[in-house]
């Protein structure tokens, strides 16, 4: 089985990328002119058409938090209105699309309260200080 590699991009790979988009170019062009993964320039094209150059020059670079309400409107979306993952991260302005499929898996094994932020980080510790 072949192992994915995670690599990072440089901001001057994510600039050429940018240009390349605003001029109305397909993914698979944009992977052939810049020699990156298919999956990498679809993901920076939907990204694109979401956020503009910004979403692309900013990928992964910060972590953003969606409330329960526009999460449950785009998994319905997707899941029983029919709506493309990519319509749906257009109209919900929802740059990744990882997001989107991993909400739509847990609405699926888990219904909406699956899709309830959850507190992160270690639980206090509920014993009493001592002094």
């Amino acid at each position: 089985m072949a192992q994915a590699q995670h690599r990072s991009y440089s901001e001057q790979i994510r600039k050429q990328a940018a240009a390349i988009l605003t001029k109305g170019v397909g993914h698979r062009a944009l992977a052939a002119q810049l020699a990156i993964p298919e999956a990498t320039a679809r993901q920076w094209a939907r990204a694109f058409a979401v956020g503009g150059e910004e979403a692309v020059l900013n990928g992964g670079m910060r972590h953003r938090t969606y409330d329960y309400d526009l999460k449950l409107a785009v998994v319905k979306d997707h899941l029983e209105r029919g709506k493309t993952v990519r319509q749906v991260m257009v109209e919900y302005g929802v740059p990744s699309e990882s997001s989107v499929k991993s909400w739509c898996r847990t609405y699926r094994a888990k219904g909406a309260a699956g899709l309830v932020e959850k507190p992160r980080g270690r639980k206090p510790s509920g014993g009493a200080s001592s002094d």
